[in-house]
This record gives C-alpha cells, sequence and structure tokens, in this order.
C-alpha cells in the first residue's frame, strides 16, 4: 500500500515514551517507545500476553502509565481520564468489540456521538456510517446482539467512526471471525486510511493481514519491542515468520 496519506516531515500524532505500565505487580510494559505518523497504519504484533492490548489501553487512558509519557497531538496525555482523552478525536475498538447488545445498530451509533451535540452532525455521521457498512443500514433497527461476530465488528467500527477520529485503536478486529469477514474487516480498515486519511494503531493476531496493509509496525515481546520497521520488511523477517507467520 503507498504511504500517500502520510505527512511528509509532520510531528508525530502518537508517541510513547519510555513507557511503563503494570497490572497490579506485574510489569506489563517495559519502557515501551513507539511512534504513529499521521496519515499511518502501524501494526502491533506479538504473542499472547505480549503487551499490545495494554499499549492501546495505555494509549486511550484506561490504563495509567507509572512511568513515561503518551504524547497526543503533541501534548502529555498521561493519566488523563479515558473519557476526556476519546473527545481528543481519538477512538478505541477495544477486544470483543464490546458494542451494547440490547440496543438497537442506530441506537449504538448515536451512543458513539456522546461527544456531539448537534443533531444534523450525528444523523450524518450515522448515513456516513451505513455508506461504509451497507449492511448495518439493512439491519438499522436490529438489536446488536442479535447480529453475527462480523456484524458486530463492523457496528463497534463505524460506532467509534462517530467522532470522525483522527487516532483509531483497533484490537483485535478479525478475532473469531469467518474468513469472509475477516477480508471485510481488513478492507474496511484499509480504506478508511486509504480515502479517509484515518491513521490507524492496529492491535491483530493474524500478522500476515496486519503486515499487508500496515507501513510499518512493532513487535513487541513480554512488554518490549524486539523489533520496528517498515512492515514489508518485517515480514520478510526469518525470525517473525517463523514466530508469528506460520512458516517452519
Amino acid at each position: 500500500m503507498s504511504a500517500d496519506n502520510i505527512t511528509a516531515g509532520a510531528a508525530p500524532l502518537l508517541e510513547l515514551r519510555d513507557v511503563h505500565t503494570y497490572y497490579g505487580q506485574i510489569h506489563a510494559l517495559k519502557g515501551l517507545n513507539l511512534t504513529v505518523n499521521p496519515g499511518e497504519i502501524v501494526a502491533l504484533i506479538g504473542g499472547n500476553g505480549a503487551g499490545k492490548t495494554t499499549t492501546l489501553k495505555t494509549v486511550s487512558g484506561m490504563m495509567k502509565p507509572k512511568q513515561g509519557q503518551v504524547i497526543y497531538q503533541g501534548q502529555n496525555i498521561s493519566g488523563i481520564p479515558s473519557h476526556t482523552i476519546m473527545q481528543r478525536s481519538m477512538s478505541h475498538v477495544p477486544e470483543g468489540r464490546r458494542i451494547f447488545p440490547q440496543l438497537t445498530v442506530r441506537e449504538n451509533l448515536e451512543v458513539g456521538a456522546f461527544t456531539i451535540t448537534n443533531r444534523k452532525l450525528i444523523e450524518q455521521r450515522v448515513q456516513e456510517g451505513f455508506a461504509l457498512f451497507p449492511r448495518l443500514k439493512e439491519r438499522e433497527t436490529q438489536l446488536g446482539g442479535t447480529m453475527s461476530g462480523g456484524e458486530q465488528q463492523m457496528l463497534a467500527i463505524a460506532r467509534a467512526l462517530m467522532v470522525s477520529p483522527k487516532l483509531l485503536l483497533l484490537d483485535e478486529p478479525s478475532m473469531g471471525l469467518s474468513p469472509l469477514f475477516v477480508e471485510a474487516i481488513f478492507d474496511i480498515v484499509e480504506r478508511l486510511n486509504r480515502e479517509h486519511g484515518t491513521t490507524i494503531l492496529l492491535v491483530e493476531q493474524n500478522a500476515n493481514m496486519a503486515l499487508a496493509i500496515a507501513q510499518r509496525a512493532y513487535v513487541l515481546q513480554t512488554g518490549e519491542i524486539r523489533l520496528s520497521g517498515n512492515a514489508a520488511d518485517i515480514a520478510s523477517d526469518e525470525s517473525v515468520r517463523k514466530a508469528y507467520l506460520g512458516d517452519e
């Protein structure tokens, strides 16, 4: 994929500087340094327990780093509550989707616009979501909990887009989905980046798919970055291929 959306010479949209995050006594992130530039898709890959989800939670304010800084749009947001960060043009699609099962598709989308008071703008964003995901338009009045996993993932992404985020955090968007839905979701992620200029930090177990659409990537292992660089170079690295891409 071309890097046409990347703003040449621009300051990073997101930067993690020596970030240490703990789960109780467990040292989950150990001095993480990471950057995401405007217009990029950056993939985080690694095994279970590597710290990928913790990284996204630290960025979005769901977890507070014990040490280090999270710099977003040039400001240190470390320790700022998650709902405040979400008002700064950042959206987080968590692992497991977490839609509201008892709300309709439309109601789920409207909840995603909690920071917007202009009803006209909310309706415009709902229609943009339906245009991006026609399947959701077909199920506008259906309860979220009655839809398939793939449809729920589409809804979770569409809900996150209601605030027109500059940075979209995606945590395992392909988890538990059929191959057909996996392809559809990754096509949408790529379109968001290519056509809308959305910057995306992507955590994904399906390393092949993630590296195929990303410009850059980081390989995490037990809370530390073991490898970083151009996604195509990382995809061809022998150790990565053996560990994460299924090569023998």
